[in-house]
Parts: structure tokens; sequence; C-alpha cells
């Protein structure tokens, strides 16, 4: 048995739909002994959210907006990152990792790829759970004091590697495997994420398609549960999306 830690990177994520910059994973034996670790930057093919570079941001990106224009796309990581994922023998594990787990699903979908599919297991409600605390993954590894020199928060890579401290840490203090500790708990499903990313890109093409006839923002679209017909081209729509998020976002 293996397991892999991993952590993504976003360019943006307008309209609910990330668009990936980097992949960093930890990849370790049951013991936590590390096999193999990475970070795959990587040209989003979109615009930045400004925030992500500005000195005053909570979530500052680790590396310069060049360094990931100059990579190349998801498409050419897709082999690398799809094997890590579905490997045989292998537990995938995050933090807060739905939207990670959805924006894979999104990007298979954005490059016309087969969909990645695998289970990933959130590793922060556990441990809230067993340290009665709540927080992003910086509050736990102040809380373990957990030791950060020569690493970034939002380095996919260094996430990825405090990930992995944090679950070694609560084996440790549980004296429980995490197989033992995860017992009883549902995995983020890759073909789930995407089924609910493609609910999510039908929902915005309505809200879009209405828009021209609101007159008055109480009359505005209310969704309350989408079902997408069999018609609906979502791939198309997703580059659609986009594509309008870009220049509206360049203005």
């Amino acid at each position: 048995m293996t397991y892999l830690f991993f952590d993504i990177e976003c360019a943006n994520s307008f309209g609910g739909i990330g668009k990936m910059c980097s992949f960093g994973y930890v990849l370790c034996n049951s013991d936590f002994s590390i096999i193999e670790s990475n970070d795959l930057l990587m040209n989003p093919d979109t615009v930045f959210d400004w925030y992500l570079f500005s000195k005053h941001a909570k979530c500052k990106l680790a590396y310069r907006r060049e360094d990931y224009y100059t990579n190349p796309k998801f498409s050419h990581h897709y082999s690398k990152i799809k094997s890590l994922l579905e490997a045989k023998d292998r537990r995938i594990f995050g933090f807060g990792c739905q939207n990670d787990v959805a924006t894979i699903a999104t990007e298979c979908l954005r490059y016309d790829l087969e969909l990645i599919d695998f289970n990933c297991y959130d590793l922060r409600p556990l441990a809230e759970k067993f340290y009665d605390m709540q927080g992003g993954l910086g509050a736990f590894v102040e809380k373990l004091e957990i030791p950060t020199q020569g690493m970034e928060f939002h380095d996919s890579k260094a996430d990825a590697f405090f990930t992995m401290k944090v679950a070694e840490k609560l084996a440790k203090d549980s004296a429980k495997s995490l197989e033992e500790q995860f017992t009883g708990f549902t995995p983020f499903s890759s073909k789930e994420q995407r089924k609910s990313k493609i609910k999510k890109l039908y929902a915005n093409y309505l809200e879009r398609k209405e828009a021209g006839k609101v007159i008055d923002e109480k009359q505005k679209l209310k969704l309350k549960k989408v079902t997408v017909p069999k018609w609906f081209d979502y791939k198309r729509e997703l580059l659609e999306e986009i594509k309008i998020q870009n220049e509206e976002n360049k203005r």
C-alpha cells in the first residue's frame, strides 16, 4: 500500500470552475517514508486572478506569473498525474480537497481527455474532529508544530508535504493507521465531482441566457434544482465560459 498526498493551485476559479496552474504531490509508503515528490507547474491557459500576486493576499502563489506561463499545459502532465492517481493499491489524500478533485475533473473535460478516475480522502474533517479545532492547513501545521523552514504555503509540493506531516502526526497521536481512521468516511469521487461541475456549467449557461431578459434584480433566475439535458454540450460550454471570463478580466 502506498499513500499519495497532493495539492493543486489554480490561476482562477471564476464561475466556480478552477483552472490549474500547479499539481504538487508526495508519494510515500504507509510508514510515511517518501518515495517521490514534485511540483508540476503548468500554463493555465487563462488569466490569473490579480489577487493571487498581491502583496496583501492571504492566498498568494509561491511562483511568479511567468513561471507558470512558460511551462506546458495540463495536457502535457496528464499521463503523469493519471498514473499517480490511478495506481493500484494506493490511497489518495488531500486537505480540504473537494475543489481539487473537481478541478482535475474539469481540466480533463477542458482538454478533451479521459476522466482520471480516483477517490480522495479529505484529511481536514478527521483532523478537526481529533484535535477539536477548525482551520486551514496552515492552522494545523502551526498547532502541531510542523517545521516549515525553506517552504512556502500555496506551493503545491510544500502543501502536499504539510498534509502528509499532519497525517503522520494524526496517526501517531491516535495510534491508528489512516485506513483505520477513515473507516466510515466517504471519499470525494472524481466521477461525482465531474457530474457536479457539469451541473454548475449548465446553471451558468442558463443564468447567462436569462441575464438579458432581466429588468429587475428581483426577477433574476433562481435555480433550485438543475437537471442537465442530453443536448447540453458541456465541453463546448466550458471552453466558451473560460473565453468569456478571460475577456471580462482583461478589461
